[in-house]
């Protein structure tokens, strides 16, 4: 293991820490507490909260301060996974290797665990924005999760998803899909650690084209993964895109050029890193994630 491997496990505890410690007490009614500390406690690699917390630290600003943001972000993905395995979204039975919210709670009270995640992300920005010196950015922060997770970003993306089943899209059409059902939640996770830590111009178009390059080289992934692992392995069913006829990378060009895709993103995320580099930041984390994320088994 690198020393980049122990930071980021460390990292990731910390984040864990922070997501549980963030939730709200167990009241009554004590169903949709329980059905939100399921979600989250359910696990994952935590890539888009440590993704922010990365930004921050290559400009200069790390621990304490920016958990809040990075959990709000956590707290919209997870809200959105819930969501995705619905019967009437993807109709998933399992997600990170534990049944699916829905299927323990029940849909209702699964549609309203993801609907208090996603409410509870936006207390916890409105909260980090009450200390003094914050409160503009706490403002750009909110405008740039509320767009990465709205129709121009993550729903719009996941209507798309939905309407492409059992349509063959073309190259054009199946990135614009991706890019907002995976790739902007994945962007903003990044720019709002920016944001966090006070960027500049160049500093924020830098990670943003980073960003933007690994937020469509995860789904690449995504769809790879899907396709060539066992359920044991992805922590949720294998095969899923075949079996309903989705538009994915591979479906479109073949493994072959969907693995070529993955490594043209890849050199291109860090050929944006240089940016940064030449402002003597450190992007050493920022390389480190970016390989992880395009190599990763699950």
């Amino acid at each position: 293991m690198t020393d980049y491997d122990d930071y980021l496990k460390q990292e990731r505890e910390r984040v864990n820490r922070a997501l549980e410690q963030f939730l709200p007490p167990r009241t009554d009614p004590g169903i949709i507490y329980e059905a939100m500390h399921y979600s989250i406690a359910a696990g994952g690699k935590r890539l888009r909260p440590l993704l922010t917390l990365a930004a921050a630290e290559a400009l200069g600003t790390s621990g304490e301060p920016v958990l809040p943001v990075a959990c709000a972000v956590e707290y919209i993905h997870t809200y959105s996974l819930i969501h995705d395995d619905l019967p009437a979204m993807d109709d998933s039975d399992l997600r990170r290797g534990k049944p699916s919210c829905h299927l323990v709670y029940g849909e209702a009270v699964a549609i309203l665990a993801g609907d208090a995640l996603l409410t509870l992300a936006f207390e916890l920005l409105a909260r980090f924005g009450l200390e003094r010196g914050r409160e503009r950015t706490a403002l750009l922060i909110s405008a740039e999760l509320a767009a990465a997770a709205g129709v121009a970003g993550m729903i719009g993306g996941q209507v798309l998803d939905l309407q492409s089943e059992g349509k063959t899209l073309t190259l054009a059409e199946l990135e614009r899909l991706d890019r907002l059902k995976t790739g902007a939640l994945l962007k903003a996770a990044v720019r709002c650690g920016a944001l966090a830590a006070g960027a500049s111009d160049a500093e924020l178009a830098a990670l943003s084209g980073y960003a933007s390059c690994l937020g469509l080289a995860f789904q690449i992934v995504d769809d790879l993964l899907n396709r060539e692992s066992t359920a044991a392995e992805l922590g949720k069913p294998a095969g899923s895109d075949q079996t309903r006829a989705k538009a994915t990378y591979p479906a479109l060009l073949g493994h072959s050029a969907a693995r070529e895709r993955v490594a043209s993103l890849y050199r291109e995320a860090l050929n944006h890193l240089q940016t940064l580099e030449f402002m003597n930041r450190p992007t050493g984390l920022l390389r480190h994630l970016a390989h992880t994320i395009v190599h990763r088994q699950n």
